[in-house]
Parts: C-alpha cells; sequence; structure tokens
C-alpha cells in the first residue's frame, strides 16, 4: 500500500514533534501544541508582547529571531526556545523545528517562507492580506490558517488562541493540515 502525501507528512510530522520534546521539553506533555514565531524584523515590541501571551497558553514556542532574547523573556521552565536564521548555519535545525511544529505565526516579511511551512503541515498563523491565506471557518470547515487583520499583539494572539482552540479538535485540525499540504503556493 502506498502512503498518501498527507499520510507521510503526518507521520514525520509526529516523529519529529516526539524527538524535539524527548529533547528540550522532556517534562511537557506532546499533546501540547509546538509553536514557531517568526520574529518581526522591526517590531521587538510587538514580539515580547506576543511572548508574554503565549506564557498563559498550554503550548511550547521557537523563536526565529536574529536577536538575542531579552532576560524578561526567558521562562524558568524553557517554554520559550530560540534560534538563530542569521546567515543560514541554522536552517536545517529551523526545518527540523518546522516540520515537528504544529502552528506558526509569521508576518508579512516572511510571505517567502510560507510554502515550506505549509508544505511541513504546519498550520499558519498570519496576516489576512496575505493572497496565501484564508482563514479557517469551522462550521464551513473551510481555510487553511488563522488570520489577524491588524498588526498588534491583541489580533495576532486572539488569531493564535483560535488556532490553540481548534488544535484540540483532532478532526478539524488534521482537516486543515491535510488541506495545506495539498496547497502549491
Amino acid at each position: 500500500m502506498v502512503k498518501s502525501e498527507y499520510k507521510k507528512i503526518i507521520d514525520a510530522k509526529q516523529k519529529a514533534k516526539a524527538e524535539l520534546y524527548k529533547l528540550c521539553w522532556p517534562k511537557a506533555a506532546i499533546t501540547q501544541p509546538l509553536v514557531m514565531v517568526f520574529a518581526p524584523r522591526n517590531d521587538e515590541g510587538l514580539l515580547f508582547e506576543l511572548l508574554k501571551g503565549c506564557m498563559v497558553l498550554p503550548c511550547n514556542v521557537i523563536v526565529v529571531s536574529d536577536k538575542e532574547p531579552a532576560d524578561a523573556v526567558r521562562h524558568p521552565a524553557g517554554k520559550i526556545t530560540w534560534i538563530n536564521p542569521e546567515d543560514g548555519r541554522n536552517r536545517p535545525k529551523i526545518d527540523q523545528y518546522l516540520l515537528a511544529a504544529d502552528m506558526a505565526v509569521v508576518f508579512e516579511e516572511h510571505i517567502r517562507e510560507l510554502d515550506g511551512i505549509m508544505k511541513r503541515g504546519t498550520v499558519v498563523i498570519g496576516w489576512e492580506k496575505s493572497p496565501f491565506l484564508q482563514n479557517y471557518h469551522p462550521n464551513e470547515e473551510t481555510g487553511n490558517s488563522f488570520t489577524y487583520a491588524v498588526f498588534n499583539p491583541w489580533d495576532i494572539f486572539s488569531a493564535l488562541v483560535r488556532a490553540h482552540e481548534t488544535f484540540r479538535f483532532p478532526y478539524d485540525w488534521m482537516n486543515i493540515i491535510r488541506g495545506i499540504t495539498k496547497t502549491q503556493l
């Protein structure tokens, strides 16, 4: 029997997530979502406000940023991990994290990353004006992402919370992933 592309991605994602949790968060439940945040280049304040909100969500966070984290956002339990994309040296590790991640917060400047993110079965939380993103509608079971309308921490956090709520419903979440793995940007 030939595995579908969707099934291959799901199997690879589950394996990558289990390995990453064992390495980075051995005491955390693997059922918690893993969120990657691609930091906005020119708005560090927005990033730190968003991360404060992430502290109350039942998730682990990987921040992709070329700036070192401020001491204020280092979490004592290691809930937030940072990786620097500078000069491409960490690209293989970022790709590994993307495969393990359940969702990724992106900004307009990361639009070139969308294809790689979505092909790994990672659900995007991004700006609604992106031509590639369609906000998920639970009643109609349509959409490929969770979008925000205004570039501020509250709207972005609201989209992140909606993604977390949907993540708790495996059928809905897998339906989104099935759709995005077919997407060709």
